[in-house]
Formats: C-alpha cells, structure tokens, sequence
C-alpha cells in the first residue's frame, strides 16, 4: 500500500484526462466520458502494476495511461460484437453464435426494424397477438394442434413447467436429470419455475412402474428430457414413451417433453443414434414439446413450444411471458426459418454444413491450398478429420471430415491460434496434438478469400 501511495503524483487528474479526451471526442456528451475515465482509474487503483505504475516515470506513465483511454474508448465505439471466420469444424459452436443465419433470415430482420404488424391485425385493424405470426407454421410443420414461440429452450421449458405444475411436483427420471450450457441444471430450472422435483428411477434404469408409484394428488406433471447433449449406454432401460403418453391420460395430468436441439427433417442419415423428430413426439401423443431453433432447424435464438391446444394456450396465457416473449426482430428471423423448412430449402447455414461429405471437403482443401503461393504452401498438410454438430446435439457422432494442418518453423500452434484470432476479423481454428488446424466445413466460400491472405500474411 505504501508503495502505491508513493506513485500517486504520477496518476493525471479526471481534468487533464478530460482535456485529452474532449478534444477527441466533441460529439460525446462529457458525462460519458468522466464516466469512462472515473472507471479507468477505479481499475488502475486495483490492478496498478498491469497499467506499469510502477514502472514507468510521471510523464511516461501519464502519456501511456491517456493513450491507453483514447484507444479504449475507441474500441468502445466500434463495439465489441464482431463477425468473425469459425474453422473449427463445430457446426453449431455455441460460443460462435451456433448456426449462421442464411440472407433471406437476416433481410427478415433487417426490415423487420421498421414499422410492422407486430400486434395489430391487418384484417380488423384491432389488437392482435405476436404469436400468430408462428403459430400457423409450426401447426403444419409440426403435426401439433398449436404452438408459439419464446427466447430459447431454457425459458420454454420453465414456462410449460410454471404454467402445468406451480407449487406441484414434477416427476422426472434421474437418468433425465441433465446439464445444459453454462452450468445451467435442469433442477434448478424447476425450482425457479415454483414446482418441486420428484425423483425415480436410477441413472441407468427407470421403469413404469417408477413413474406409476410417483403419480400423486400431488403430482403437476411428468417432464421427459431428450439426452440430447450426451448418451448412456448399456445396462439401461426406460418406459416406451406411449406407455407414459397412456399413464398420463389415464392420471389426467400433463406430459411434458424437453426435446432440445429439436429437428423437423432426418439430417445425418449416417449418423447410427438419429435425433427424434418434433413431428414423431407430436404424433406420440405428448402434451406439451419444446425444443431449440438456433440448433438443428438453424435460425435465431428461439424456444418453441408446440402441443396440444389446452396446454398451449394456458402457456401463452401466463403472465410470465411478458418477460420470455420475442421482438419483432426475432419473431421475424424465426419465421423466416420455418418458412424455409415449410418449402424444403436446404440453404440454411448449419443444416447445410452438417450434410457437406469428406470428398467435397477434401477438393474445397486442395483448392484451398492451391492458392496459396507455392513458397508457403508447403507449411500446409491435408488430413482426414472429424468435426462435431456442437451445441449439444448429436453428441457421440464425429462428422466425417478434413482439415488442413498448419506448421510453421518458429511459431508454435497457441501462437499461431493466437495471431489468427487478432486478424480482422478474427478467425478460430482448433489445436489437435501441438498442430493448429483448419476445417473448411464452417468456412463460408466468400470467407476463404479472407482466411487465404490472413495465412499469406502469417506463413
């Protein structure tokens, strides 16, 4: 403490900071910019030596600290959001924004930020509800009697269990108790949802029987998980799910289904464990289905909730969704989606580089490679690989892939990572064994052009 006392004449005053700044920056309101400099030295106070106070002399540290505020500020300005160039061979990587958005979703969006019948009715000019612009959608591609949409799976998921079971308990398997991103625990969920969890069954094995014993005057409903984000395999067993479709019509209380990454389409025919699709759990007779549209139907963030018209509607008519509903822009981007799987499109960003085989990625590589001058070229190998659909989904299966192995003399893999994700803009690759690598399956052809002079530059 009495070492940083000493270098405190060194700190500038918020005036001289502000002098510098106003001068840069007329147009920003000066509150602003007292807020951001009062925050830089909050943190210079805290963390003194990663600013080199100590290091430096008065005038060296007084012009590197304004330097370090305007640029700062700068980047502030620009934003800190950017696009960037995933070749990592994860389809659906969750901290990249999982699926990209094809043109025809993001013009949606785009002219969904004017003016639009968000609530109003075209037809009588009155009030009407944003849920109608999805609903007739996922009607005729789900098979359901209904449905509706809000922010991501997460929140469909504690609206159908707030809106069935508040104060209730929820029967769920214990080989059903998962784990999303981020640390996100299913049980949790439940418990801020205001229901109670009711346990049977083991990790491996649960029965009819567990679910008949379970059912009380007590019980909410009956929650079903689709494992989508891993597998147990072995000695396992569950109930066939029209035994429990029966079991909950015969107690008259709902049957909920948390499908997750959720598809209307088969998308890895040669994949051996097919995810279900939301038109079978429909058929299926489930109450109530919720599952993602960021993931395998490849649209915005979204949680969609389809079922029976009773348990729908009484979803769409609680007040917590007031606080999970999507905007306009959203609601847009997402029916744009649904249109295109409705006409049978297959442009959409992540189902199309999910169904991209190893022959053609191969030639995409060698023409990739190609184009690199040959005094460089010979940093790159072409291996066969294998990349993942990410985000949970599919979560055994290794897509059969390629990728190119970059090895440059005096330049190890992290540092190799490292300056490729400071390129603008940034790029991401994956290290395998002390090798970067590179996977064209998540590479756009407009962005090889960009990942082709980023190495030139590099190599």
């Amino acid at each position: 403490m009495e070492s940083f006392r000493s270098h405190l004449p060194k700190i500038p005053s918020v005036s001289w900071l502000m002098e510098k700044m106003t001068a840069l920056y007329p147009d920003v309101q000066p509150s602003y910019l007292q807020n951001f400099i009062t925050l830089h030295l909050k943190r210079l106070h805290l963390s003194p030596q990663k600013y080199d106070l100590f290091r430096l002399d008065k005038d060296a540290f007084r012009r590197a600290f304004a330097a370090l505020l305007i640029s700062d500020f700068s980047e502030l300005q620009k934003g800190s959001l950017k696009a960037v160039i995933n070749a990592t061979g994860i389809v659906l990587h969750t901290g990249l924004g999982r699926a990209p958005l094809n043109s025809e979703i993001t013009q949606k969006m785009q002219q969904a930020g004017r003016y639009v019948n968000l609530e109003i009715s075209l037809e009588s000019g009155k009030r009407g509800q944003r849920n109608d612009h999805l609903s007739l959608l996922l009607q005729t591609l789900s098979g359901a009697e209904d449905g509706f949409a809000v922010n991501n799976n997460a929140a469909a998921v504690m609206l159908m269990l707030n809106t069935t079971a508040r104060r209730k308990e929820v029967i769920l398997s214990r080989g059903e108790m998962i784990e999303i991103g981020g640390s996100f625990r299913l049980p949790e969920v439940m418990k801020m949802s205001g229901c109670k969890l009711r346990e049977v069954g083991t990790t491996n094995k649960t029965h009819l029987k567990d679910y008949q014993d379970a059912v009380s005057s007590k019980t909410g409903a009956i929650l079903l998980c689709h494992t989508s984000n891993y597998e147990i395999k072995g000695f396992t067993e569950k109930p066939e799910l029209a035994e429990l479709v029966n079991l909950a019509a015969q107690k008259q209380i709902p049957l909920i289904y948390d499908l997750g990454s959720g598809a209307f389409e088969k998308l890895l025919p040669a994949a051996a464990d097919q995810e279900p699709l939301v038109s079978d759990i429909v058929a299926a007779g489930v109450d109530l289905l919720s599952f993602s549209g960021d993931k395998l139907l490849g649209g915005p963030q979204a949680g969609l909730i389809v079922g029976k018209e009773k348990w729908v509607k009484k979803c769409a008519q609680n007040h917590l969704l007031r606080a999970l509903r999507l905007d306009k822009v959203m609601i847009a981007g997402l029916q744009q989606t649904l249109i295109s799987h409705l006409n049978n499109k297959v442009d959409l960003g992540g189902p199309l580089m999910l169904n991209q085989d190893r022959r053609a990625l191969r030639q995409r590589c060698e023409n990739f490679v190609s184009s690199i001058s040959d005094k460089k070229a010979g940093a790159l190998n072409i291996i066969d690989s294998f990349g993942k659909v990410g985000s949970g989904a599919y979560p055994v299966y290794k897509l059969p892939s390629v990728a190119i192995q970059i090895k440059i003399p005096g330049k190890n893999a992290s540092l190799l990572s490292r300056q490729l994700r400071r390129n603008d803009p940034p790029i991401f690759g994956y290290i395998s064994d002390d090798v970067f690598h590179l996977d064209l399956r998540t590479v756009s052809a407009a962005d090889e052009q960009i990942l082709i002079k980023a190495l030139e530059r590099l190599l």
